[in-house]
C-alpha cells in the first residue's frame, strides 16, 4: 500500500509546471494564468501554482481548453526582423514573430526581444527548457552588437561590469568591450537578465543614445546563415551546450592543509616550517614559469562577430549618413 501511495506521489507534478511544459506558455505566465482563475483542475479553479496534479488522471483546462501532456519538443533559433513583436498575439494588430514560422505545433518565444531590436531569438514548446533559459539564477547570457552616439568611456564600462541602476534596483554585472578595430563606439555586451529593453536603458542611463542594437547570441547560439525572417531546428549540439551552461555547477570545497606533528621538539618544528615554506617558493616558482609559457587570450569574442560586422556594416554606414544629414 505504501508502495502504491509512493508511486502515485512521483508522478504528481506543480500545476504551473504541467502547464509550462505542455507547451501552453512559459512558467512566469502559467503562473499568471493561474491566479487570475482562468485554470481549473476536475472542473474546479485553482489559484495556487504550487497546488500538485497527476497529468495521468487529473483534468486541467485553461479558459475551458484542456491541456494535454506535450510528446514531442520542438526548439527553433529565429532571426527576428526589426518591426516584428515578440509575442504570439498582438492586440495593436503589429506583425508577431509567430507569423514568420510556419508550424502547426503551439511555440512561445523564451524570453522577449524589442519591437526595435533584432536578431538571435529562440522559439519551443518545451516549457521546463524556456525556464532554464530565462531564470536569471542560471546565467545563461545574451550577447548584443551595440552602436553607440559616441565613444564609449572606460569609467562608464567599468560601470556596467558593475551594475547599472535601473527602476531602484541594480541590474547584474554585464560583459562588455569594445568590438577591435571598429571605432570605440561599437562595444559587445552580454547579459544574463531580462528586464524590459535592459540593455539600452543601462546605456542610456550612463549618457548614451543607442543607434543599432542586435542580438548575436543566445546561450552562445548564434545566427549562422540566417536572413532576417528565416528560421531552422536547433541542433542537438546546440541544445545540449545550451542546457549545460543552465545547469548548476557544483561548488568546490578545499582541503584544510594538516601540517605533520614535527618531531624532535623545536628543533624538529623548525624544520618543518622550513620545508613547507620552501616547498611553497618552489610551487610559486614552476607556477610562474608555466603562465611565461602559456600565451595570453583575450576575451572570447561572439563565434558570429565577423559575420555580424559584416552584414550590417552598410546599416552603419546608412546610420551616419542619416545622422550627418539631420545635422546639417
Amino acid at each position: 500500500m505504501a508502495k502504491e501511495q509512493s508511486n502515485e506521489e512521483k508522478k504528481l507534478t506543480r500545476l504551473n509546471k504541467f502547464i509550462s511544459n505542455a507547451g501552453v506558455t512559459a512558467r512566469r505566465k502559467a503562473d499568471e494564468l493561474i491566479f487570475t482563475g482562468r485554470v481549473t483542475v476536475n472542473m474546479q479553479t485553482v489559484t495556487e501554482p504550487g497546488t500538485k496534479v497527476n497529468p495521468e488522471k487529473d483534468v486541467v483546462k485553461v479558459d475551458g481548453e484542456k491541456v494535454k501532456p506535450q510528446t514531442e519538443f520542438i526548439y527553433v533559433v529565429l532571426f527576428k526582423p526589426r518591426g516584428y513583436v515578440t509575442t504570439t498575439h498582438d492586440e495593436k494588430g503589429r506583425p508577431t514573430v509567430m507569423d514568420l514560422i510556419g508550424l502547426n505545433t503551439r511555440l512561445y518565444p523564451i524570453g522577449r526581444l524589442d519591437y526595435d531590436t533584432d536578431g538571435v531569438l529562440l522559439l519551443t514548446n518545451d516549457g521546463e527548457f524556456s525556464n532554464m533559459m530565462m531564470h536569471p539564477r542560471h546565467k545563461v547570457f545574451k550577447t548584443y552588437f551595440a552602436k553607440l552616439d559616441k565613444p564609449i568611456e572606460e569609467p562608464d564600462m567599468k560601470k556596467l561590469r558593475e551594475g547599472i541602476m535601473i527602476d531602484g534596483r541594480p541590474t547584474s554585472r554585464a560583459k562588455v568591450r569594445i568590438i577591435p578595430n571598429t571605432g570605440d563606439q561599437n562595444i559587445w555586451i552580454s547579459i544574463h537578465e531580462g528586464r524590459n529593453r535592459q540593455v539600452r536603458r543601462m546605456l542610456e542611463t550612463l549618457g548614451y543614445a543607442v543607434q543599432r542594437l542586435k542580438r548575436v547570441e543566445y546561450a552562445r547560439i548564434g545566427l549562422d546563415l540566417l536572413k532576417p525572417g528565416e528560421w531552422r531546428y536547433m541542433t542537438e549540439e546546440e541544445l545540449y551546450n545550451a542546457r549545460k551552461l543552465a545547469t548548476p555547477k557544483p561548488p568546490v570545497f578545499r582541503k584544510a592543509e594538516v601540517e605533520p606533528a614535527a618531531e624532535g621538539g623545536e628543533e624538529g618544528a623548525k624544520k618543518v616550517k622550513k620545508g613547507k615554506k620552501g616547498g611553497k617558493k618552489k610551487k610559486k616558482k614552476d607556477k610562474l614559469k608555466k603562465l611565461a609559457q602559456t600565451p595570453i587570450v583575450s576575451d572570447k569574442q561572439p563565434s558570429s562577430g565577423s559575420d555580424v560586422l559584416e552584414s550590417i556594416s552598410k546599416e552603419l554606414e546608412d546610420i551616419s549618413e542619416r545622422i550627418s544629414d539631420n545635422k546639417e
